[in-house]
């Protein structure tokens, strides 16, 4: 076969595909919804925001009220090697700051470890939280998504955000949301 006709058969091929992924992509109909803006929306999901803010802000208070404390630690154990540097006092007295200055440094290294572990707890707990609640709240925007789909008789929906173009009347973000806020 010449080169000719390899090249025709080819073009045959690939005009006889296009014209099947046209006649299947045709008959299909295909909705679209902005995820992101559904969440944006959905009023579990807001309520769920402003719980966890409020938690991040009380951890944070607490966090602050500890490193605060640390702090004032730190600047005890500067006055009191202050005072054990003077000149003036009696050996049993500058040994007497030294050691309050060791007590107070192990008390110091054991806040910040509790520091660290609270902090590191903090996270990792909201961290669970938001990722269960995502999960929750995902789940309930695909089912209701499905649910609208079923009732247009449509056969997929995408995320908004991995479609270039579609017709705005092929959206049903605002019919997820106004659904999922009836539920709750």
């Amino acid at each position: 076969m010449n080169r000719l006709s390899k090249m025709s058969a080819v073009a045959v091929v690939c005009c006889s595909l296009v014209a099947t992924a046209s006649t299947l992509t045709a008959a299909q109909k295909i909705l679209s919804v902005d995820v992101q803006k559904v969440f944006e929306n959905y009023e579990v999901a807001k309520a769920s925001r402003a719980a966890r803010s409020e938690a991040i802000a009380a951890a944070d208070r607490e966090l602050k009220e500890m490193y605060d404390s640390m702090v004032k630690l730190q600047e005890e154990i500067s006055e009191l090697n202050e005072k054990a540097e003077n000149a003036t006092l009696v050996d049993t007295a500058r040994e007497k700051f030294r050691d309050e200055v060791t007590q107070k440094i192990e008390t110091l290294r054991i806040k910040e470890g509790e520091f660290m572990r609270l902090r590191q707890d903090v996270n990792r707990k909201l961290a669970e939280r938001r990722n269960k609640e995502f999960i929750e709240q995902n789940r309930e925007i695909e089912e209701v998504a499905a649910g609208i789909a079923k009732a247009q008789k449509a056969d997929i929906v995408l995320a908004r955000i991995a479609v270039l173009y579609i017709n705005d009347s092929l959206d049903i973000t605002q019919l997820v949301i106004d659904k999922l806020n009836e539920k709750k």
